[in-house]
């Protein structure tokens, strides 16, 4: 899936610009690793509690609500990983395709499945609404998000599905 096919240049431009600004918004939250984190996967849990997605995480519900050192190295990890997809936006995203459909033939061995993409992006979309403020949150900063993050998880659905 391309992403630049899904645009004309224009709205394109302006979605890339979106996630980014926002993205260096978040970035300049104190301990912004943490609060997207757990955020983010305090609504997976409400959303699916009892998913079979949690044997991939070597944290508990518990540990999120803690702020676990495993659960922290978690959100960190998650973040950094995040921040890298972003930095790859730009006028060619064959790099950032490929890095989505790598990490997706990953995440396969952890059990994820198709409505495990829907649920984090879900998350995702909930987790930046509470990290950056009302007005730097807008209907554009949700829907260029969400155009981003269909686009990381087809491609690592994608990946996946080669090993399915």
């Amino acid at each position: 899936m391309s992403f630049n096919s899904l645009f004309d240049a224009t709205s394109y431009f302006e979605t890339v610009s979106e996630v980014s600004e926002s993205w260096d918004l978040v970035k300049n939250t104190p301990n912004h690793s943490e609060i997207l984190g757990t955020h983010l996967f305090r609504r997976m849990y409400e959303t699916a509690p009892n998913d079979v997605i949690w044997k991939a995480y070597s944290f508990s519900r518990e540990d999120v609500e803690e702020k676990s050192e495993k659960f922290l190295v978690f959100a960190k990890r998650f973040t950094r990983m995040l921040d890298v997809a972003v930095s790859m936006l730009g006028p060619d995203l064959d790099t950032l395709q490929e890095a989505m459909y790598d990490l997706g033939a990953m995440h396969e061995r952890y059990e994820v499945m198709p409505h495990h993409y829907d649920l984090m992006g879900e998350a995702l979309v909930y987790a930046l609404e509470h990290v950056l403020e009302p007005h730097h949150y807008t209907p554009a900063t949700k829907k260029a998000w969400k155009e981003l993050y269909a686009f990381m998880a087809e491609n690592m659905m994608e990946g996946a599905s080669d090993l399915w």
